[in-house]
């Protein structure tokens, strides 16, 4: 999808297996960036290194002026394909260094942050080339300067990007969706980084990992509104329902999707671990 001449959003449909019989159909967006060289902003999942290969040369391109690949946060539908694209393009990756760690060992990852299919969805590493903090101001090609701005709670080094030139802000998995899966990793931090989206200035268009791009600011302003009196929703709920003994592990992330009137689906590990943030 054409976003700006040069800002494209590429929809990467995935599944998720949670249980043998189950699986929880996902998407992931992905930016590419076409200047005088190609930059990409996260990877999809494994596989994915094929739509976006495909995309490009759609457009008149060739993979190999990927030169850069920005990867907003660590988890397993953002760097899924890193390894795959830096191999056949010798692309530079840039990450956070509070996500070094799980973007570099994924094993290690995965034993923080059991996601159902894990391995399905990352299956190699990739070493970071460059390693931002936030704050940073870079110019990605001619008219194309980005500002990094932190943004955690998703995950512990996520971070949003103001496209300076075209008053775009990408906030990747930053903002969370009203009724849809709770997995974030820090609950406080969350709510601190949607306040201070909300606060803002400079952008007319908000594109994220998991919406449709948005122009209108009611709807902007609508969408992370609604993403933080849901956050705020699940806090209250969290708080009584965890202060109860379990008698089987789960049994109050169960209580939490029920009284929240999510799907049952939703009750798993992953899920439990966001919610014990909140105590």
């Amino acid at each position: 999808m054409k976003i700006t001449n040069k800002i494209h959003l590429l929809k990467i449909d995935f599944s998720v297996p949670v249980t043998p019989e189950k699986s929880l159909p996902r998407f992931v967006n992905v930016l590419i960036i076409f200047g005088d060289y190609i930059t990409l902003v996260d990877s999809g999942v494994d596989g994915s290194h094929e739509a976006i290969y495909d995309y490009i040369e759609k457009h008149g391109r060739q993979r190999s002026e990927i030169k850069k690949l920005i990867i907003s946060h660590a988890h397993p539908d953002h760097i899924g394909s890193a390894q795959r694209i830096k191999t056949d393009t010798g692309c530079e990756v840039i990450g956070h260094a509070n996500e070094m760690e799980w973007i570099e060992n994924i094993d290690f990852q995965y034993k923080s942050r059991p996601v159902p299919g894990f391995y399905t969805l990352v299956n190699v590493p990739v070493k970071l080339d460059t390693i931002w903090t936030g704050g940073e101001e870079v110019s990605l090609d001619n008219d194309i300067h980005i500002q990094i701005i932190n943004t955690p709670g998703h995950s512990k080094g996520s971070f949003s990007i103001l496209f300076k030139e075209d008053q775009i802000l990408f906030t990747a998995d930053s903002l969370p969706v009203e009724n849809d899966i709770p997995t974030y990793d820090n609950y406080k931090a969350l709510s601190d980084s949607i306040r201070y989206i909300k606060s803002l200035q400079g952008f007319t268009t908000l594109l994220s990992s998991w919406t449709t791009p948005l122009n209108d600011q009611a709807e902007i302003q609508s969408l992370i509104s609604k993403g933080e009196i849901y956050l705020h929703k699940l806090d209250s709920i969290i708080r009584e329902c965890y202060a109860e003994t379990e008698s089987n592990p789960l049994d109050n992330c169960r209580k939490v999707i029920t009284a929240a009137g999510l799907p049952a689906i939703f009750a798993i590990p992953l899920v439990d671990r966001a919610f014990r943030t909140h105590l």
